[in-house]
């Protein structure tokens, strides 16, 4: 039986279990609702929630929470890709867009102690959402 779609949206899922379950092995309950996240967008979106979530609960943060994030959001939207078909420079706009996820965050870390009471993750992950919707929009 051969598979009708692209199955892009699987490899960021490996990193992100091994960076949860690294955390606590309980996350790994998460991977059926993460693979039906490759399939339907609104599990997705329950996905990302939980995996959300999961972080606040267990108060974690900084650079391991943006990467767990970045690659919920990476998987998330490369599934939406591969149901589409989409052309391979939209996974190249994703990847582009989630990157720089990561450099705004350290200058938000570098910033952060110049400025009063300055939430580095909320405002990474504030920028990270502003990317996302910017990926959407030029990948449609």
């Amino acid at each position: 039986m051969k598979i009708k779609r692209r199955l892009y949206s699987i490899i960021p899922l490996i990193p992100l279990f091994v960076l949860l379950g690294m955390r606590d092995i309980r996350t790994l309950l998460l991977v059926p609702l993460a693979l039906m996240a490759v399939q339907w967008y609104f599990i997705g979106v329950l996905f990302l929630l939980a995996t959300a979530v999961f972080l606040i609960y267990t108060r974690t943060g900084g650079l391991y929470g943006l990467t767990v994030i970045a690659l919920t959001v990476l998987a998330l939207e490369m599934g939406y890709l591969d149901r589409e078909h989409a052309p391979r420079e939209h996974y190249l706009i994703l990847l582009a867009a989630v990157a720089m996820s990561f450099p705004t965050y350290l200058l938000m870390s570098m910033l952060s102690p110049a400025l009063p009471r300055f939430e580095v993750t909320a405002l990474a992950a504030l920028l990270l959402v502003v990317l996302y919707l910017f990926a959407r929009f030029v990948a449609s």
